[in-house]
């Protein structure tokens, strides 16, 4: 099941963060391993608030988690090397993360499809994300999914070790 998540659960579910940044660092990639400790229970409470955080629940336990908004990405006003697919309205997902007893069970997958329909219910036909190049399970991920890679963008928040990433799009189709 796939639910918005709750204010009282956002210790576990910054466990499935922790599991996400340790990987990350184990494959030798800087992100998520930023200065701010980005991102951590203050993101996560604000996600919470803003009801745009997701929750992939399995056996009474959070085993993955998602952010899906519709508010405006100013990093996504400049993109480089590329260009985006439209200037339609859009989607983003962010913090997209599975517990790690949980991997390669098409978690992840799930809640990207997931997004598409929390987009297409709000009649919303485009979903942007961004990764750094290295992240290749979430660049893979990203290709399965049927998104494009239109570029690069620039993340804004100033404690990021690198601010690179690319840039991908998935245009919906109506239904």
């Amino acid at each position: 099941m796939i639910r918005k998540a709750k204010i009282e659960e956002v210790q576990e579910i910054n466990k499935v963060i922790d599991d996400a940044k340790a990987l990350f660092k184990q494959k030798g990639s800087t992100q998520w391993q930023d200065l701010d400790g980005y991102p951590n229970v203050k993101t996560l409470t604000e996600d919470i608030i803003k009801d745009t955080l997701y929750v992939k629940e399995m056996e009474n336990k959070i085993v993955g988690v998602v952010a899906i908004s519709k508010e405006i990405e100013k990093a996504y006003d400049k993109i480089y090397e590329g260009k985006w697919l439209n200037d339609e309205p859009y989607y983003v997902v962010h913090r997209l993360a599975v517990k790690k007893e949980y991997y390669g069970k098409g978690i992840a997958r799930e809640l990207m499809d997931f997004s598409d329909n929390v987009a297409l219910n709000d009649g919303v036909f485009n979903i942007k994300v961004d990764t750094m190049e290295n992240n290749t399970i979430m660049t893979n991920l990203l290709t399965k999914c049927g998104y494009v890679n239109c570029g690069v963008i620039y993340l804004l928040r100033k404690d990021v070790l690198d601010k690179r990433r690319l840039a991908f799009q998935k245009v919906l189709t109506k239904q």
